[in-house]
């Protein structure tokens, strides 16, 4: 059930996803969160101990904004300190509220002080962006994430990409015959196409190798097969189709003799009829085209359902069983799956690998490598070990700009804090504008 958040009163432990779009405040929710973390503030509503800023994990996404949120949680807590102890500037009704809580002098004393110990150890603070925070988890945490210690970091993948991308167009590409080869230009017509085409995919690899989308099929047996396979459908939904336009074309053409008034001259225009019946004649007479190259509310047109919309008002066309058929023909080939989307798969799964394996070479790995690493030593032999000390390291979590977290990023933080189990003595919070989601 959605709320509106009150943060004096926000249960900081659990799983909690905060909705926060653009102008509502955000960083000041956050910096007010941070504060009751610190302070041990809320009772049932507060987390089980007070917390100091190397414990509470906060994530964005960019450096920029990990410095700048620093700072103001810094500049929070100072203010906040002040506040406690009578030297507040001005009027700040959440302090107001948050002081009501500690009516006591010397328990508000106390909250000063913490308050300021937490603004000088805000250089410890454990404010990161998700690639630095992974890293930083593989290299404290080497032997139960099984990380070397002689691995070094590529920020830019580009050159590696690159490089497995002309080895894959080389080893895959260049033996094709004729036929193949023709077949695959349909979809890149150089390596250059095919960098620009598959460059996400390969980002995403590491889910699509779990998902078994990726095979090591030679690219010529893939094309054969699939080409025999889509020849083989095409060829049954072909079966009597040029017999058919024959018959619908003729059927057309006298219907119009017959009935000048009867359609309307915009939306079937003799030219336009005869370039699609020469479309459609084409395509059926074509083994290996899947395509009639015909826009779908042109092709509709000619089904029984479309010629009626084509009608002047007053007439109803009856055409013969023939346009029926149409119908059936567009929802089969909407249906066939095109062979670009093996052609992707085969090369992103490939390049994936090819670049692995220049990696392992050259003992480095990338920022993607890091959330498979960290997420598969969280699922691995050692993952209950392991989670228990990140966990205690980090008690609590809060994601910022969380509608741009990945889905890969997301499991982690699932193997973490095991968000549908809404455990109280850890907090995962998720903070985020999903009208702005990139994913």
């Amino acid at each position: 059930m959605s709320q509106l958040l009150q943060a004096l009163s926000f249960p900081l432990h659990g799983s909690r996803l905060i909705e926060a779009s653009a102008g509502t405040g955000k960083t000041w929710t956050i910096a007010a969160l941070y504060l009751r973390l610190v302070l041990g503030h809320g009772g049932a509503d507060g987390f089980r101990v007070p917390l100091l800023p190397a414990d509470i994990l906060v994530m964005t996404f960019t450096r920029a904004a990990t410095k700048e949120l620093a700072n103001r949680v810094r500049e929070r807590l100072l203010d906040a300190a002040a506040y406690f102890r009578g030297h507040g500037t001005q009027a700040d009704a959440y302090l107001d509220d948050l002081l009501a809580a500690y009516p006591d002098q010397s328990e508000r004393h106390q909250a000063a002080h913490r308050l300021v110990l937490a603004a000088e150890t805000m250089d410890e603070a454990a404010i990161f962006t998700i690639d630095a925070w992974c890293q930083r988890m593989l290299r404290e945490h080497a032997f139960d994430s099984g990380s070397l210690f002689d691995e070094s970091l590529i920020k830019d993948e580009q050159t590696l990409f690159a490089d497995a991308a002309h080895d894959y167009w080389r080893q895959q590409v260049y033996p094709l015959n004729q036929a193949a080869l023709d077949v695959l230009q349909q979809t890149w017509s150089d390596v250059g196409v095919l960098k620009k085409d598959v460059r996400q995919l390969v980002r995403r690899s590491a889910m699509l190798e779990e998902l078994g989308l990726f095979g090591n099929e030679a690219l010529g047996s893939l094309i054969g097969r699939e080409q025999q396979a889509l020849e083989q459908q095409l060829a049954t939904l072909k079966a009597g189709w040029p017999e058919r336009i024959e018959r619908m074309e003729q059927w057309l053409t006298q219907e119009r003799e017959r009935h000048p008034k009867g359609y309307s001259g915009n939306k079937l225009r003799p030219a336009s009829v005869a370039k699609w019946f020469a479309q459609l004649r084409g395509w059926a007479n074509t083994p290996a085209q899947a395509d009639p190259g015909m826009k779908p509310e042109d092709l509709f047109k000619l089904s029984t359902e479309g010629l009626a919309t084509c009608c002047n008002k007053g007439y109803i066309s009856m055409p013969p069983d023939d346009f029926d058929a149409v119908g059936p023909l567009q929802l089969a080939l909407a249906a066939l799956e095109p062979l670009s989307h093996k052609l992707y798969l085969h090369a992103a799964g490939a390049i994936a690998r090819r670049m692995e394996e220049l990696k392992r070479r050259s003992h480095e790995f990338g920022f993607a490598d890091m959330l498979e690493r960290l997420r598969s030593a969280l699922r691995g032999e050692n993952g209950a070990a392991l989670r228990q000390r990140m966990i205690a390291q980090y008690p609590v979590a809060m994601v910022d700009e969380f509608q741009d977290t990945s889905p890969e990023q997301y499991q982690i933080f699932d193997l973490l804090y095991r968000v549908a189990d809404n455990d109280a003595s850890v907090g995962l919070f998720m903070i985020g504008d999903p009208k702005q989601s990139i994913y």
